[in-house]
């Protein structure tokens, strides 16, 4: 596995490397495995994908109780990592759960806290977190989201700034209003084969901004022969239904990204077994051919099915 500088982020000083690791799955999606509390199945997750050359993390939930357990894990590695912090996604302590918010008021309390919990003075990534259309958009740029990514930057608590969104139109026209240093989109068999996802790519390459994949392995449902619905959150907008000849493999998915012009692939797990798996294949598995799956694909784009 690679873990060579990214160029499109060299400016800035950050690295990406080639997969990286999107905590959110084994702290939220499990609360308990084999025996193991979530903070411990946690920490062996962490330990594990950084001996296996994973040194980018997302950190997209604001979930407190998991900071200790990243303050801990990055004590001595802050220069040897980087991590993503979403703008827009708080907790409720009322609730317990955390969720969506175009508050900034809300968001500027959440930033200055995990700052605080994870015991650092800048993230690598500030992203603005998932807009879903333009009306959203909007109302980021009046709420004063976008200015406080910026003004994190300028002040150093933020080395890049970036947006995430699943629609690849939407994408196109945000990068072409506003600078941004990084991109989180969803690219898979389902959305590359899209004239729409070509642009974008083709876009990002022509303004230096960094493209981060993710949604990449369709929670593992394109690794089986058998009949199967891929959600339109997923998908680029449209739900698929579909039944695969054969199956496909990580190193598949991650390959296909990373050589449309991805510069790191980020992908979530929920155990030590899984991650291990999937960095097995990505390393084992040579000379992937997934031109099978790119023709499914465009057939079903293009049949409307």
């Amino acid at each position: 596995m690679s873990n060579d500088y990214s160029n499109r982020l060299e400016q800035c000083g950050v690295w990406l490397s080639t997969l990286g690791l999107g905590v959110e799955h084994f702290v939220r999606g499990v609360s308990k495995v084999q025996h193991l509390s979530r903070d411990e199945n946690s920490k062996l997750i962490l330990e594990e994908a950084y001996k296996q050359g994973i040194t980018h993390y997302d950190l997209v939930f604001d979930f407190p109780y998991f900071f200790d357990v990243f303050k801990e894990f990055s004590r001595d590695r802050r220069d040897k990592i980087t991590f993503t912090t979403h703008i827009g996604n708080v907790y409720d302590e009322r609730t317990g759960k955390a969720g969506k918010t175009r508050s900034i008021n809300k968001i500027r309390k959440s930033f200055d806290r995990i700052m605080n919990d994870l015991d650092t003075n800048y993230t690598d990534i500030a992203l603005i977190q998932f807009v879903t259309n333009l009306e959203d958009y909007n109302k980021v740029g009046k709420n004063g989201i976008i200015e406080f990514v910026k003004n994190l930057k300028q002040g150093g608590r933020a080395k890049t700034i970036g947006i995430s969104a699943h629609n690849p139109d939407l994408l196109l026209k945000i990068i072409e209003k506003d600078e941004y240093d990084v991109i989180m989109y969803p690219l898979n068999f389902a959305t590359g084969v899209l004239k729409s996802t070509e642009k974008l790519i083709e876009v990002c390459k022509e303004k230096n901004i960094a493209l981060i994949a993710i949604k990449n392995l369709h929670k593992g449902k394109l690794f089986t022969t058998k009949k199967t619905d891929l959600s339109a959150y997923y998908s680029g907008g449209r739900k698929i239904s579909l039944q695969l000849n054969q199956a496909a493999t990580p190193a598949l998915c991650f390959n296909y990204a990373l050589n449309l012009g991805a510069d790191s692939v980020v992908f979530g797990v929920k155990t030590v077994e899984e991650l291990k798996e999937n960095i097995h294949s990505y390393k084992t598995e040579q000379n992937v051919d997934y031109s099978y799956f790119v023709k499914k694909f465009e057939e079903i784009v293009s049949n409307g099915v």
